[in-house]
């Protein structure tokens, strides 16, 4: 299950906290002995965890729609990796031209 993933420790309390549902009734869920029922599965996907359960919960689904979303979060983080990578390289070649303007000055 994805939140014993996230949450290796005190995965009850974790689901918990997230939920407002008590620590008995998410362990039991976590073993399953209960089911979550529809407003702790909301809160879960409302909360900071809330795209880990739903990949968990589409896992293996093959809705058009859901095809489409996983493109986009997809392209979204493609775009984020993107931008860090040109930050990074225009960091380096700045204190490259640092570093080649400084050395120009000592000769």
């Amino acid at each position: 299950m994805a939140f014993k993933t996230n949450f290796p420790r005190k995965t009850a309390l974790e689901l918990a906290l997230r939920t407002g549902e008590s620590v008995s009734f998410c362990e039991k869920c976590l073993i399953g002995q209960r089911q979550p029922g529809a407003a702790m599965l909301s809160a879960l996907l409302r909360s900071d965890i809330g795209r880990t359960v739903l990949t968990a919960l589409m896992a293996g689904s093959d809705a058009a729609w859901w095809r489409e979303f996983s493109r986009q979060l997809e392209l979204a983080a493609l775009a984020r990796q993107q931008a860090e990578l040109q930050r990074t390289a225009e960091a380096n070649r700045e204190r490259l031209m640092r570093a080649l303007a400084g050395e120009g000055a000592a000769s």
